[in-house]
């Protein structure tokens, strides 16, 4: 009997001795355990937002009406089978009258129109400041006694009974004879001279299938006047 429980006592002894060599989690291995399935979740009570099929359907025509633009074809328009021009600038109306009939002679649509213009004349210079023309002579009368007889009393805009030394096409020379006036005591000034007149122009249509009227004369092209191609009028 006491050797039974000598051998009992030896057996934990060794066994106490092999479990401190060795961890217990190493001598029993647990098994993992496998997870278990994850519930099915509803689209409804996820974050998810649901799209309706017609809703796909109409985004996806959507974009291939932005993407596929239908392409527009320019064209020109050869219905107009006009040639246009304008004959001028023609000072003279009855001038104007004549060369019209010249190109409606000649199977061309013609209209006259006219226009007013300021035609530049030089530059004046003059004395001002003459209550009466009586006044003005007797300026005339100092400036002849001085050497300056070339002089004429005019009336211009606003201001009447003008003492004009002349007009120049020069300013250069305007500006000369202003200076020697000066020199003499007398308040003379200068100013820029136009004249309205009125221009005429010869509009013509002709067809563009005929040979382009060349009308104008030697003399006429001298003049300035020209034939100038311009855009049609609307029919």
């Amino acid at each position: 009997m006491k050797v039974f429980f000598a051998l009992l006592l030896i057996a934990n002894i060794a066994f106490a001795v092999f479990q401190w060599l060795l961890p217990y989690d190493q001598l029993f291995v647990e098994k993992k355990k496998i997870p278990a399935g994850e519930q099915l979740q509803m689209l409804t009570n996820a974050n998810v937002a649901i799209i309706s099929e017609a809703e796909v359907v109409s985004e996806v025509e959507a974009e291939k009406q932005v993407a596929v633009k239908p392409e527009i074809l320019v064209t020109e328009d050869s219905s107009d089978l006009r040639v246009c021009y304008t004959i001028g600038p023609i000072t003279d109306k009855s001038r104007a009258i004549e060369i019209s009939g010249r190109y409606s002679g000649n199977q061309a649509w013609t209209a006259l129109k006219s226009s007013l213009e300021k035609q530049y004349l030089g530059v004046m210079v003059y004395i001002a400041g003459h209550e009466t023309r009586g006044a003005a002579i007797t300026t005339a009368n100092k400036l002849s006694a001085r050497g300056i007889r070339d002089h004429i009393i005019v009336n211009h805009l606003d201001q009447s009974n003008l003492l004009s030394l002349g007009v120049f096409g020069l300013k250069k020379n305007a500006d000369g004879l202003k200076l020697r006036v000066q020199k003499l005591g007398f308040p003379v000034k200068t100013e820029a001279r136009y004249r309205e007149r009125t221009i005429f122009w010869v509009y013509a249509e002709q067809s563009s299938e005929d040979e382009l009227l060349r009308l104008l004369k030697q003399a006429e092209f001298g003049d300035g006047i020209s034939q100038i191609p311009t855009q049609c009028l609307p029919t």
